[in-house]
């Protein structure tokens, strides 16, 4: 099987996955706050979103242009259109994102989706980092 990993900027520990929007469950006396989301603030979703949409286009100056400086110094344009040859045909076919889930990692919000392709082919997991309205991380696996 072919994996490329796209692993760009700083590198995040990964923790237990905690989903947002609330219910309530009580454990004794104590109650706790369970979560489950159901959609990615509009910025992620965009960000995201226009992502996904570089890679389809092979357009790396879109793919850079809200990153911060080690995304941005992070991922060659070599690396990207490698990328880019393996996703845009899958992408270009149809696929569905579904938002799984924000993480608080290392000062970076963290949004997980899963990209279900029409060619019925491997999920793929996506992870998209923000910091201070940039992105400092995006990886497909």
């Amino acid at each position: 099987m072919n994996k490329m990993v796209l692993v760009i900027a700083a590198a995040i520990a990964l923790s237990p996955l905690t989903l947002a929007s609330a219910q309530n469950i009580y454990l004794g006396n104590e109650q706790i706050k369970q979560t489950q989301g159901h959609q990615a603030e509009q910025s992620a979703q965009k960000a995201f979103t226009n992502l996904i949409k570089a890679i389809e286009e092979n357009n790396y100056d879109q793919f850079i242009s809200q990153g911060n400086a080690a995304f941005k110094a992070g991922i060659t344009k070599e690396l990207f259109t490698k990328v880019h040859s393996q996703f845009a045909p899958r992408i270009k076919k149809g696929y569905s994102a579904t938002f799984l889930g924000k993480l608080n990692q290392q000062g970076y919000q963290v949004y997980l989706w899963k990209l279900t392709f029409k060619d019925r082919s491997d999920d793929v997991l996506a992870r998209l980092s923000l910091k201070d309205g940039k992105i400092g991380g995006f990886w497909l696996n």
